[in-house]
């Protein structure tokens, strides 16, 4: 089955962030494009708390440059209220650039491979502003790396991955460095394993985490703006020749956050379509 879009969200790079034709929709997974194929996707992603709700929406594309590295760039715009705390595995306003390579595709039997990819990328702000703590900051370009690692077969998937962002300090302010990693299970039923001309399904439990240092604003650290914070929750991915409808949902299964400044978090959803144009020589993955 083709890729039809690369998870950078990642890392966002969930830092980029875009997904993949067997992928979840908050964790990272290996798949990048075939060469020569471009892919586009746009979505929604949401996170809601007793301080407000925050919502982000954008595009990402992705150009295949040869059968294992992939370039890609998600430009998204953030707009609500909400006092949360930094986060990769969700989209926020910066914009961001990288590339994707998958260093390991080991074709283990029929239709199953092991596979690792690692992604490295700039993240820059963006033309919309942060909303909460964060909207205090002057802003500053940042760096952001993922790696992640798996087994994909016909029916079941499985990938482990992490991810780092640093940012570069403004006028004595800096956003957190933040540390992500996700666990992903997915299966792909029998009967919805359908041909080329027919909707096909699989489903997900992605579990995910993050830890983001403390916010440092006018050369002084504030107190007590460390967070740590771990997610559960399903997704699931329908495909159609080369389109692609996927979305999720998450609530918090541990939280180490201050209610004062942040508030507490409640759930993250995300809705996302996928768009991949084949190239003449595509190959399958």
């Amino acid at each position: 089955m083709k890729c039809l879009m690369v998870l950078a969200f990642a890392l966002a790079l969930p830092g980029i962030a875009v997904a993949a034709d067997h992928g979840p929709v908050f964790g990272y997974a290996t798949p990048v494009n075939s060469q020569g194929e471009l892919s586009f996707d746009t979505g929604i992603f949401g996170r809601n708390g007793s301080q407000g709700t925050q919502l982000s929406t954008g595009s990402g594309f992705g150009y295949g440059v040869t059968p294992h590295i992939t370039v890609n760039a998600f430009l998204p715009a953030m707009f609500g209220s909400g006092s949360l705390p930094e986060s990769r595995i969700v989209p926020g306003s910066e914009w961001s650039a990288g590339a994707s390579w998958r260093f390991l595709h080991s074709v283990t039997s029929v239709g199953k491979r092991i596979e690792s990819t690692a992604s490295l990328g700039v993240v820059v702000p963006g033309p919309t502003q942060d909303s909460g703590v964060l909207d205090d900051l002057h802003r500053a370009p940042g760096v952001a790396g993922t790696l992640a690692t798996g087994l994909a077969s016909r029916s079941q998937y499985v990938w482990v991955g992490g991810g780092y962002t640093r940012f570069a300090e403004a006028s004595h302010d800096r956003r957190p460095d933040t540390l992500s990693w996700s666990g992903v299970y997915g299966y792909r039923p029998a009967k919805l394993r359908r041909g080329y001309d027919q909707w096909d399904y699989r489903g997900f439990a992605e579990f995910t985490g993050e830890h983001t240092g403390n916010v440092r604003s006018s050369g002084l650290i504030l107190p007590n703006s460390s967070t740590t914070t771990l997610w559960l929750g399903p997704s699931v991915l329908a495909i159609f020749k080369n389109v692609a409808i996927s979305g999720g949902a998450q609530a918090p299964v541990f939280r180490d956050a201050s209610d004062t400044i942040y508030g507490r978090e409640r759930v993250r959803f995300a809705i996302n379509f996928s768009y991949l144009k084949y190239s003449a020589h595509t190959s399958s993955h």
